[in-house]
């Protein structure tokens, strides 16, 4: 009877340790009680998340400016102006200017200073580059999709309010003459310059390089007036990744921009021949003939031509034997130490297709003849149905894998709007590319491969035969 008194006055005392205790009690039926419940469920099903689709969208605008974009929701946009202002719209009397575009990119316009430019971006993580090629300048800006008003000012500020200050372009100068210092330096640059002077003389031939006695000759009014002929909103195309397609639109409408599509002279392949003899230990040289244009039906074929050929080494240092047949070629005319490859250049009206090689001084000339004997083997229908399946996967892997750098789908979908107003994805040349056949590559090859040859050659030439005694031997 004591025992149960002094039970009860333990619980009378201590009521909430009581009621812990008797909860305890039967908590290990609860819970095993309640995964039996949760065991006996069905389990749930799992949610399918689908990414969003993209889409290149083109518009043109009422003023004539050509608008793309691909909003990819990324934290980075991307914006570009390209502009149909390459050396190849140049006069013998301003020779250089678009690389003067491309060396002053940065300097005072009509809205900012050339400290401004250079601060703005900088406080806001951005970047800006200006770039040339023979048909094209292009402006573009970086900068996090945040900060986006203020890449759009700098963006607008240095592609249309260009002012050429005489002396920012004369302290600028040394920019031309350190461009001109690093090519000179470059025998593969120098080369490829020479084979489009002798295959297209001028248009296409002009080099994107100013001459050096150019340097110190550009006037600001020989600048001005290069610009405003060149650019006006039909010559122009507004592109951004990571941007909204209103947004740009609306960006592009604030352009002020002249009307008109400048007259253009169209590229006459002609062919011909260019040495440069000089101090070198080995010999540079590059044989081409007339290709496809950007808009040409051949197009793809010919990229299938240079992927069967062999492009530049897929691993580093590596030599490309295994499909590359070009260095199967080279590699049997010479054991010393070369590198060859096959090059594919489009352009908007015409296109350079051929083979480059640097060698030994005295191996260039069996390596010439040895890799002119399996270009024309291409002409004769040897392309297996193996060899063709692997350049087709080559060419669409190229394809979609440079597209997956942002800067270079920037600058793919820059081009296609400028010069088609429409965009190709890359899963549309894919499927295009699955259609073409041995009979079409075999008919390209023998078109291209039959036509005018051109060369250019540089360094050691000792041993490199002329264009006439490479084709007669």
């Amino acid at each position: 009877m004591s025992k149960l008194v002094s039970g009860a006055a333990i619980l009378l005392r201590f009521p909430q340790r009581a009621r812990r205790m008797s909860v305890s009690t039967f908590r290990p039926a609860v819970v095993s009680l309640s995964r039996r419940w949760f065991s006996a469920q069905a389990a749930t099903q799992a949610r399918q998340a689908e990414a969003e689709k993209h889409e290149v969208q083109v518009t043109k605008l009422p003023s004539g400016l050509t608008v793309a974009s691909l909003e990819n929701n990324s934290p980075v946009s991307r914006l570009a102006v390209i502009v149909k202002a390459g050396s190849r719209y140049e006069g013998i009397d301003n020779l250089g200017a678009s690389h003067c575009l491309r060396a002053f990119g940065h300097l005072t316009t009509s809205g900012a200073s050339a400290l401004s430019i250079t601060r703005g971006l900088e406080e806001v993580g951005g970047s800006l580059e200006t770039s040339t090629t023979r048909e094209h300048v292009t402006y573009s800006v970086q900068c996090l999709r945040d900060n986006l008003d203020t890449g759009m000012f700098y963006l607008k500020n240095v592609s249309t309010g260009q002012e050429f200050r005489p002396w920012e372009v004369k302290d600028n100068n040394e920019r031309l003459l350190f461009d001109l210092a690093c090519y000179k330096d470059q025998l593969q640059l120098n080369v490829m310059e020479q084979l489009h002077s002798a295959a297209y003389r001028d248009t296409l031939g002009q080099s994107i390089y100013a001459p050096e006695y150019m340097v110190g000759k550009h006037s600001t009014q020989m600048l001005k007036d290069f610009a405003t002929s060149r650019f006006t909103a039909d010559n122009m195309a507004l592109v951004g990744v990571g941007v909204d397609h209103s947004d740009l639109k609306a960006f592009g409408e604030s352009f002020d921009l002249q009307r008109g599509d400048p007259s253009t002279p169209a590229a006459k392949y002609s062919g011909g021949e260019l040495r440069n003899q000089c101090d070198s230990p080995l010999a540079y040289a590059a044989v081409g003939v007339e290709g496809a244009n950007l808009t040409g039906k051949d197009l793809l074929v010919t990229g299938i031509l240079h992927q069967l050929m062999g492009s530049a080494p897929y691993i580093k240092r590596g030599s490309n034997l295994a499909t590359s047949k070009a260095s199967q070629a080279a590699s049997k005319a010479s054991s010393l130490p070369h590198a060859v490859n096959c090059f594919n250049l489009p352009y908007s009206d015409s296109g350079l297709f051929g083979f480059f090689a640097i060698t030994q001084p005295n191996d260039m000339a069996p390596v010439l003849k040895s890799l002119l004997g399996q270009f024309g083997a291409m002409t004769k229908g040897n392309v297996g149905a193996q060899d063709l399946q692997r350049a087709k996967n080559q060419l669409k892997a190229a394809v979609f894998m440079n597209l997956e750098n942002q800067g270079a789908l920037l600058e793919d979908m820059a081009v296609q709007a400028l010069h088609s107003g429409s965009y190709v994805n890359a899963a549309a040349v894919a499927k295009a590319v699955d259609g073409i056949t041995a009979e079409d590559v075999s008919r390209v090859a023998k078109r291209i491969f039959n036509g005018k040859s051109s060369m250019a050659a540089s360094g050691n030439l000792i041993n490199t035969p002329y264009m006439d005694q490479l084709l007669t031997s």
